[in-house]
């Protein structure tokens, strides 16, 4: 008896992968693991610099397994980060992520949000770059 996928599951798994492959081409990488990385890693720092409600509106439009990543491990009453700095953002980037460091932090967080303004409502976004600090929106390009 042939098995069919469930159109739900599929679809959210081929939005991700676009995304990552978008990620992969930003960041000059063919390395799908570390594009993950930099997804999720870029996405939960963003999640906690922002008050909730604007966080809510953001992960209520990414795909489904996208919004998995985002919302793991959120805790509401530990939000928004209050940093300004462009150097805060990139250190709470890399400790988000396994193997980010450096360059590739910057890179990372300019590759996903220019995902985001790609994939996303471009209010929803305009949005979400008010409520970051000029100095963290020059370093991911909003």
């Amino acid at each position: 008896m042939p098995q069919h996928g469930l159109a739900t599951i599929d679809t959210t798994v081929q939005q991700t992968n676009r995304w990552l492959g978008a990620i992969m081409t930003e960041m000059g990488t063919d390395d799908k693991q570390f594009a993950f990385q930099a997804l999720r890693s870029v996405l939960t720092t963003l999640r906690d610099r922002l008050p909730v409600d604007v966080a809510a509106n953001l992960g209520a439009q990414l795909p489904m397994l996208v919004r998995g990543l985002y919302y793991d491990g959120y805790v509401p009453a530990d939000t928004p980060t209050k940093y300004r700095r462009a150097s805060e953002w990139n250190a709470a980037v890399a400790a988000a992520g396994d193997n980010l460091e450096g360059e590739d932090v910057e890179r990372a967080s300019r590759a996903v949000l220019s995902v985001l303004e790609f994939e996303l409502d471009s209010g929803l976004v305009t949005k979400v770059a008010q409520e970051l600090p000029d100095e963290v929106r020059s370093v991911v390009s909003l």
